[in-house]
């Protein structure tokens, strides 16, 4: 009777045991399938990460052409610029209103009254974006002509950046265009790169003059 009740003592312990390694090792199993969905997760979100910045860095404009469009020496309006450009880098299209542009000046360069007037220098500029860029089949000045810019096409654009709201003999309130100065026209691109384009432009510069030389 005795040898009886040892044998079942080691047959339920043996029962324990087996029960209990079952579930390690159901448990052990749970948790390595976790771990691997985690793992997976962390690599697709770090892959479509690296995409997204890979694109974000790749939007970046390259300028052809930057020339004088249009020059009013007499004043402070019908100033423009003429720009041709296009993205060879960048992973898919890029709205045009997601591009923006600002030009960049010291007042003294552009109000020699400040010089006399002592006033320090002061920085002031021009900005807007390329909603009204076209491909080179149109004006370049047609908010309705394009939505976007695709990557390896051909655009240009016509800013404008005189200062309407300017009157005479008052401080310049933007970057306007004048013989004899320096200035600097910073491109962005919308959670993109930005580029810089500093020009001069000389004493009786005349429309098509090169401000990329």
């Amino acid at each position: 009777m005795e040898e009886r009740m040892q044998r079942d003592n080691v047959a339920e312990i043996a029962l324990s045991a087996m029960v209990s390694m079952i579930m390690i090792i159901l448990f052990s199993a749970i948790v390595a399938g976790m771990a691997l969905m985690m793992i997976e997760q962390a690599f697709m979100e770090s892959r479509t990460q690296s995409v997204e910045q890979s694109e974000t860095l790749n939007s970046i404009p390259l300028v052809l052409v930057f020339e004088i469009e249009s020059f009013d020496d007499t004043g402070n309006t019908n100033d423009q610029l003429y720009m041709m450009f296009k993205f060879p880098y960048a992973g898919s299209n890029i709205p045009d209103i997601n591009v923006k542009w600002a030009m960049m000046c010291d007042i003294m360069d552009i109000d020699p009254s400040s010089v006399n007037n002592k006033v320090q220098h002061t920085l002031v500029y021009s900005s807007g974006d390329f909603d009204e860029a076209t491909e080179l089949s149109g004006n370049a000045q047609n908010a309705a002509a394009i939505d976007s810019f695709a990557p390896g096409t051909y655009y240009h654009i016509i800013i404008d950046v005189d200062d309407p709201t300017r009157t005479p003999q008052d401080p310049p309130v933007e970057c306007d265009l004048v013989e004899d100065m320096s200035a600097t026209l910073v491109l962005a691109v919308e959670n993109g790169r930005t580029s810089e384009l500093d020009f001069y432009i000389p004493t009786d510069v005349r429309t098509g003059h090169d401000l990329m030389s």
